[in-house]
C-alpha cells in the first residue's frame, strides 16, 4: 500500500482531473467506506487534516458537507456538494465546492467503482467549469492529498473486508 497505487492524472488543456485506484477489497466494501458518514472520517484528506462530517446523506438531491482542519495550525476549511445520482455500488454523480475558493469554482465528479475479481477499480473523474480553474488546483498539492487519501482508504476496507 503506496501512494504509488494512485494514478493522478492533469492532462494540458483539459478540464478535468482523473484520480485512479485498485482497491484490494470487493465493490461493496469499497463503496461503503466512501459512503458511510462514520467512516469519512477515518480516511478523508491527508494525514494532517482531521475531518468531520458535518451532513452526509447519500442519494439523489442529498447533500454533504466536510469540515477539514489542519491539526498543526488548526486553520478549516470546508467541502460541499449534492447527489445527483447515486446507482450503489457502481457509481455516483455529485458536485464537489470548495467554500473558501468562492463562487464559479463549483466541480462535478464522476465516482465509479468496478468489480474486477474480488478487487476494485475506483475512478473520480472531476470536471471543472475551465481549465484555469482546474490548473488553479495543481500547485496546491492537492495530489499529494489524494494519494495519502486514497492510502487511508485501502488501510480502511483492508480492516472492513475481514
Amino acid at each position: 500500500m503506496s501512494t504509488n497505487d494512485t494514478e493522478v492524472v492533469f492532462e494540458p488543456g483539459r478540464q478535468d482531473i482523473v484520480v485512479t485506484r485498485v482497491f484490494d477489497a470487493p465493490r461493496e466494501v469499497v463503496f461503503r467506506a466512501y459512503t458511510d458518514p462514520r467512516l469519512i472520517p477515518r480516511w478523508w484528506g491527508a494525514r494532517r487534516f482531521v475531518t468531520e462530517v458535518d451532513h452526509m446523506d447519500v442519494r439523489r438531491g442529498g447533500q454533504w458537507r466536510f469540515v477539514t482542519r489542519n491539526a498543526e495550525t488548526g486553520a478549516e476549511y470546508a467541502f460541499r456538494g449534492v447527489y445527483h445520482d447515486v446507482a450503489a455500488p457502481e457509481r455516483i454523480v455529485s458536485t464537489f465546492e470548495f467554500e473558501q475558493g468562492g463562487p464559479g469554482h463549483l466541480q462535478l465528479a464522476v465516482d465509479t467503482f468496478e468489480e474486477i475479481g474480488g478487487r476494485t477499480r475506483y475512478v473520480n473523474v472531476s470536471l471543472f467549469t475551465s481549465v484555469e480553474d482546474r490548473d488553479g488546483w495543481i500547485p496546491t498539492d492537492m495530489d499529494k492529498g489524494v494519494r495519502e487519501s486514497m492510502d487511508l482508504l485501502e488501510q480502511l476496507v483492508h480492516g472492513l473486508r475481514g
